[in-house]
């Protein structure tokens, strides 16, 4: 739907921006790396990375640089609590955006103009920053810490000395109801089969331990009688002080328990709380916290869309006068072997250990993580301010699905965002001077060519910075829609790392692709497109300043 005539009569800006990427660990570390067209990937010599078989991007960060900025404005408990508690994701996106406040450098004119201004417009503020994956790690280290403690828990409990089942069945083989399952000590010590059947075995004798329902009823008992034990004030109600010393007391009666009984801790108590303080909206309200804002703030996902997706909301809620500032993003973990396997699997990964670049063997993409944060302001506003952007304007973002295929995107499908971008953004194919493509080096980066004839022109620059920066989940839209606009400011492509003359047989028309840096024609407009797994495609048009 085309904006009002009212809407379009504002402009949205980028004011600044921040990055964690593979080899750099900022903009000025991102423009020295696409300047010098190298790529920043390497080959992993993790085991369960294959040791050599595959070339991911590790992102260059160190939490440390930013404890100051933080302890300065929130104190050094503050930035010690976030270091303990939080995970890579947060703590990307923390960096990203202390770079953004910056306007992407310490030295940018902006500076701490951005954060002033987040400030004062508190709730005119907003916060849209998202993940392709969430935090994989936090969700590993919870299965990881809940199996452990439930596989102790179930042998403590199918003792023959605290179930009374079990000791019957080991002296007269009797049994009331269905037979154990297979005695682990009936199969090869130190084999993979014993393991889970000592898993199955405990757990069968656990379920019928009566010392375990015991040991239940007293724990039950303990919730029950200490949650109601706080005196009430005068109005009737609890006070935040009785039942923090409710709590305090419970858990002292259950230690007092569980030291009684000798029984290793329970499942449900071995979970760090930190798998909770690290969901998929944490990023964008610790950010919140942080500058101290109070606008909505929350996390948009669309897969490898999702920067398109987040720039979309900051950029419509400015449109519509809900807010003068968005502060937009994406952050997610560094390579991760779990991952790694499953794209190995769907046949989109390469794992020859060297790097593949788009366009030309097509033998897959290559996991990276970081985050990438840009401010977006409104240009009247900014301009009062006496803010200059930083990287141009987002002249639209447009948004489709294919409603087809989980990975690879239709002819048509990603064609109703291209083509809805365009319009809102009264450009023509002539204008176009550089495309940058989601182009993962599989062969759907031939599809993609061919579904973007109809937007370029002969004089049209076609990028894809996947060799050089990897496949960021989420980021890459960010880390190459960044490179687009720097392109653009600077009235070049930026050198992708693609050697050319290795470029795909099927590829149309190869003097278009970008390997060194090239020049761009003068109307300075480029588009990037992102598609997302499960067919999600954003386009976005960027105009430089």
């Amino acid at each position: 739907m085309r904006q009002s005539e009212t809407t379009k009569r504002r402009r949205v800006g980028i004011y600044g921006w921040g990055v964690v990427a593979p080899g750099a660990k900022n903009i000025g570390a991102l423009d020295a790396l696409l300047r010098s067209g190298k790529t920043a990937l390497r080959t992993a010599s993790r085991p369960e990375l294959g040791d050599g078989l595959f070339a991911v991007g590790d992102p260059d960060f160190t939490f440390d640089d930013y404890v100051g900025w933080i302890a300065e404005r929130k104190g050094e408990a503050f930035a010690t609590r976030l270091k303990k508690k939080m995970g890579d994701n947060v703590l990307f996106a923390l960096g990203a955006t202390i770079q953004a406040m910056c306007g992407g450098n310490a030295k940018s004119p902006n500076g701490v103009k951005l954060e002033t201004v987040a400030r004062e417009l508190d709730g005119a503020c907003h916060v849209y920053i998202g993940s392709g994956v969430g935090d994989l790690p936090q969700s590993y280290d919870a299965c990881r810490a809940i199996d452990t403690a439930t596989r102790a828990w179930n042998q403590f409990w199918a003792a023959p000395e605290r179930c009374a089942a079990r000791q019957a069945f080991v002296e007269t083989g009797a049994i009331d109801g269905d037979a154990p399952p297979t005695d682990p000590t009936t199969l090869p010590v130190d084999s993979e089969e014993r393991l889970e059947a000592r898993t199955a075995w405990d757990t069968f004798w656990s379920t019928r331990s009566t010392a375990l329902k015991e040991f239940m009823a007293r724990v039950k008992a303990i919730e029950l009688g200490e949650a109601a034990a706080g005196p009430a004030t005068k109005d009737g109600k609890g006070s935040d002080k009785a039942h923090l010393d409710d709590i305090r007391r419970r858990v002292r009666s259950m230690r007092s328990l569980f030291d009684e009984i000798g029984c290793p801790a329970p499942p449900w108590s071995s979970v760090s709380p930190d798998l909770i303080w690290n969901i998929q909206n944490a990023p964008a309200a610790q950010v919140t916290m942080l500058l101290e804002t109070h606008g909505a703030a929350w996390a948009p996902v669309g897969a490898c869309s999702t920067f398109g997706v987040a720039l979309k909301c900051g950029r419509d809620a400015i449109l519509r006068g809900e807010a003068k500032m968005a502060i937009i993003g994406t952050t997610d973990p560094r390579p991760d072997p779990a991952l790694a396997g499953a794209f190995h699997e769907a046949r989109v990964m390469a794992g020859t250990g060297e790097v593949n670049a788009p366009f030309t063997s097509l033998r897959g993409t290559h996991l990276s993580g970081g985050a990438c944060v840009w401010v977006l302001g409104d240009e009247e506003y900014f301009s009062s301010r006496g803010i200059q952007p930083v990287g141009g304007w987002i002249e639209a973002v447009a948004l489709s699905s294919d409603a087809e295929h989980i990975i690879t995107p239709s002819v048509s499908g990603p064609k109703r965002a291209i083509t809805a971008a365009f319009e809102e953004a009264g450009v023509k194919a002539s204008e176009i001077s550089i495309a940058d493509l989601h182009a993962t080096g599989t062969p759907g980066d031939l599809n993609e060519l061919t579904l973007v004839e109809d937007y370029i022109s002969p004089e049209t620059r076609i990028t894809a910075r996947k060799g050089q920066l990897g496949h960021g989940m989420a980021n890459s839209g960010g880390w190459e829609l960044t490179a687009l606009a720097m392109g653009l400011r600077e009235g070049e492509a930026y050198a992708t790392g693609i050697d050319v003359s290795g470029l795909h047989a099927n590829v149309k028309n190869p003097g278009a692709i970008v390997g060194e840096k090239a020049p761009i024609s003068s109307s300075r407009v480029g588009f990037k497109l992102m598609l997302g797994i499960g067919g999600i495609t954003s386009c976005v048009i960027i105009r430089a300043s």
